[in-house]
């Protein structure tokens, strides 16, 4: 319910009801004053017809007294008068139609015995009326009593008509309070309230031009409606500011990201033509040395070119690792055991790390559980560059281990299988940790590597949906982590080789 609807509703049953208590209490009151005047009005008949009778039986005209009874059923305004003997017997009565029930013999008995005023209310026919009786004394005796009868339902019906003004004029004032208040409210709270809703709304919905119109009042709704307007320009110049500031920082985000691939373009290039630079300086010299000197010997001129052709594979193995950094793989899909893809990387590094004095430790046949579908060729490659790395950091000899194990996200929405590769060598220094996998990026001596392992490898892992964490193992050495996902999580390429469902 509008609070306008409310106000009308309260005003209007707080002023009608306060009317009619009001109402009330001025009915009883004027009922209560009416009868008192009819009360007042037959005590004195009755006194003043008293005054009159005792002096007529006082001086002996008892005939007199009958008389002036008679003649008072002149007086409309009295209903009846009783004149009644010692005894307590009606001795004359004004009105002769009036029916006997009129005619209280045991109350005028009363009065004739005790000497005091009688009053009574009673009901005669259909009709209200009020009755005092009065003794009448002379010569020291009692002559009998006078009863004065005067009707009361003049005031009932006036108390009923009043009652039938005041609902209706009480009908007219509510509906005259409602119309009112109903106008004074739409005009004064109801329109600028919605005004001030239709705004809100307005600016909710991200309309930061709408305004609202304020009356040329001081109330508090136009003082409200002023502040929504002002709110309105600041919170429309704020977003202005933030539009202004978002586009600066997203024009900064470009050109950042424009520098930074400059800058890795330019790593890229500088990588590229170290690495090319030494086997192109050898390919020039023993390729003038060839020239320089033709009637060198033969075996001269095989080792040139050995050397020569060992050069270019060089260049064209370097090549060949940055078209893998930088082409999508075609995934030859299928289902196998990682504990074993360990354990066959380890056989192929076995005189590798017999000569480095460094002990591999692969999981048991007994422990295989780890089945992911995936490129086992790529993989492969994955495991045996982080393994070279290792057995490359323990120039004095050490321990390289390989562990598969079950891993789950976070959230527990995916699981993975994760292939951990620990080494106790030198470990990564921590300024190297985020750059292990940048292109060309090594800290091997000059000759001993591209740097485009790791980098090739993380393109394979993530080829895999996967990814692949670098950190220092405490206690010393390094520690890579490859997390593989499970089957049904593996995106299928159209070069697949088997199309597989479900988990082995």
């Amino acid at each position: 319910m509008r609070i306008s609807t409310r106000l009308i509703l309260l005003l209007t049953t707080t002023v009608s009801g306060v009317m009619l208590i009001a109402s009330f209490f001025s009915l009883r009151q004027r009922e209560s004053t009416l009868l008192e005047a009819a009360q007042a009005e037959a005590r004195a008949h009755a006194l003043t017809l008293k005054i009159a009778l005792e002096e007529d039986y006082q001086t002996g005209r008892t005939l007199d007294a009958r008389r002036l009874i008679s003649r008072l059923r002149e007086n409309t305004g009295v209903y009846s008068v009783v004149l009644f003997d010692e005894k307590g017997a009606v001795s004359e009565i004004s009105n002769n139609l009036a029916p006997e029930e009129s005619r209280d013999l045991r109350a005028a008995q009363q009065a004739i015995e005790t000497g005091a005023r009688v009053e009574i209310e009673r009901q005669i026919g259909s009709q209200d009326y009020f009755s005092i009786i009065l003794p009448l004394e002379a010569g020291g005796r009692r002559h009998g009593a006078i009863e004065v009868i005067l009707p009361i339902s003049y005031v009932h019906a006036h108390v009923v008509r009043a009652r039938w003004h005041l609902a209706f004029t009480a009908m007219l004032l509510c509906l005259t309070i409602f119309v009112v208040v109903a106008i004074v409210t739409r005009l004064s709270l109801g329109r600028p309230i919605h005004d001030l809703l239709v705004g809100a709304m307005a600016v909710g919905r991200g309309d930061l031009g709408y305004r609202v119109a304020v009356a040329r009042t001081d109330s508090e709704l136009s003082m409200l409606a002023r502040e929504f307007n002002r709110m309105a320009d600041n919170l429309a110049e704020q977003r202005s500011n933030l539009n202004r500031e978002a586009e600066e920082r997203l024009s900064l985000e470009r050109q950042l990201r424009h520098t930074e691939r400059l800058a890795a373009l330019g790593q890229l290039a500088a990588g590229v033509a170290h690495e090319m630079g030494a086997p192109l300086q050898v390919i020039d010299g023993r390729a003038k040395q060839l020239q320089q000197h033709q009637e060198v010997a033969i075996e001269t001129r095989q080792r040139n070119l050995t050397i020569i052709r060992n050069q270019t594979a060089r260049i064209a193995r370097i090549v060949r690792q940055l078209l893998n950094l930088s082409r999508p793989f075609s995934l030859n899909l299928q289902s196998f055991s990682l504990e074993q893809l360990a354990r066959d990387t380890a056989e192929v590094l076995e005189t590798q790390a017999e000569k480095a004095h460094v002990r591999i430790i692969t999981p048991s046949p007994e422990e295989d559980r780890c089945r992911v579908v995936g490129d086992p060729d790529l993989l492969h490659q994955v495991i045996l560059n982080i393994c070279q790395n290792g057995i490359q950091a323990m120039p004095n000899g050490g321990e390289l281990k390989i562990e598969c194990s079950p891993r789950q996200t976070e959230n527990g929405s995916r699981h993975y299988y994760s292939i951990r590769i620990s080494d106790t060598g030198i470990g990564i220094a921590s300024d190297d940790l985020g750059r292990v996998f940048d292109p060309f990026f090594t800290t091997k001596e000059v000759g001993s590597g591209t740097g485009l392992g790791l980098a090739v490898s993380r393109r394979i892992i993530e080829e895999h949906q996967g990814w692949i964490e670098a950190a220092n193992r405490e206690g010393g050495g390094a520690v890579f982590t490859v997390c593989i996902p499970e089957i049904q999580h593996i995106a299928r390429t159209p070069d697949s080789a088997t199309e597989l469902e479900g988990r082995p």
